[in-house]
C-alpha cells in the first residue's frame, strides 16, 4: 500500500509545464510521463540505502528535470515577457509578470540552494530551502488568483495546481525526514545497510 501511495505522489509531483489541445498529444505525453515516473521510482528505490537516495534522490531528480523544462519553456515563450507582446492589452502586462516571474526566480533560487546543500552537506541550507518552498507555495497561490481574475481564458490551471503540489509535498519532507537530518545535520548515514528513511 505504501508503494502505491508513493507511486501516486511521484506521479502527482511531476510538473505539467505545458498543456496541449489534442487528445492524441495528451495521451502520448501521459505515457511518457508514466514511463518516466516509473523509471525515476526504480532508480530512487534501488538507491534507497545511499545518502542521496530514496525520496531525497527523487527530490533532486525532479528538481533537475524541472530546471531543464523551465529553461526550455521560458526560452520558447521569451516574447511573452517583452512589453511589445502586450501592446493590445498593456494593463495586463504587470499582472502577467507577477504571475510568472516570481515563480521562475524562486525555482532558480531553490535549485541553487539545493545544489549548495547537496555539495556542502551543511544543514543551514535546509532552513533556507524550507523558506524558499514556503515562498514558492505563496507565489503559486498568488499566480493562481491573478490568472483566475485577469486571464480567465488561460488553459494552465493544471500547471498552477502542479506547481502548488511540489512545495506542499516537500515542505513537510524537509521538516520530518530522518534521512535529511542524518545526511545533512548529524552526518551519520551509514555507507551501506541503513533502512529506508522517509
Amino acid at each position: 500500500m505504501i508503494g502505491i501511495t508513493a507511486f501516486g505522489l511521484l506521479a502527482l509531483s511531476l510538473p505539467a509545464f505545458a498543456s496541449t489541445d489534442t487528445s492524441d498529444a495528451s495521451f502520448q505525453a501521459g505515457w511518457v510521463g508514466a514511463l518516466l515516473t516509473l523509471l525515476i521510482w526504480y532508480v530512487c528505490a534501488s538507491r534507497r540505502k545511499k545518502e542521496i537516495g530514496g525520496w531525497l534522490l527523487y527530490y533532486y531528480i525532479r528538481l533537475y528535470i524541472g530546471v531543464i523544462i523551465v529553461v526550455l519553456v521560458t526560452a520558447s515563450s521569451y516574447d511573452n515577457y517583452l512589453p511589445e507582446a502586450w501592446a493590445d492589452k498593456p494593463d495586463l502586462y504587470p499582472f502577467f509578470l507577477w504571475s510568472t516571474v516570481p515563480g521562475l526566480l524562486l525555482y532558480c533560487t531553490e535549485f541553487a540552494v539545493a545544489e549548495k546543500l547537496r555539495t556542502s552537506r551543511n544543514y543551514f541550507y535546509v532552513h533556507i530551502l524550507r523558506y524558499i518552498l514556503f515562498a514558492a507555495l505563496a507565489s503559486s497561490l498568488i499566480a493562481m488568483v491573478i490568472k483566475n481574475k485577469y486571464f480567465e481564458e488561460d488553459s494552465t490551471t493544471f500547471f498552477n495546481i502542479a506547481t502548488m503540489i511540489w512545495p506542499i509535498i516537500w515542505i513537510p519532507y524537509f521538516y520530518l525526514s530522518k534521512r535529511v537530518k542524518s545526511v545533512f545535520k548529524d552526518r551519520d548515514w551509514p555507507s551501506e545497510d541503513h533502512p529506508e528513511s522517509s
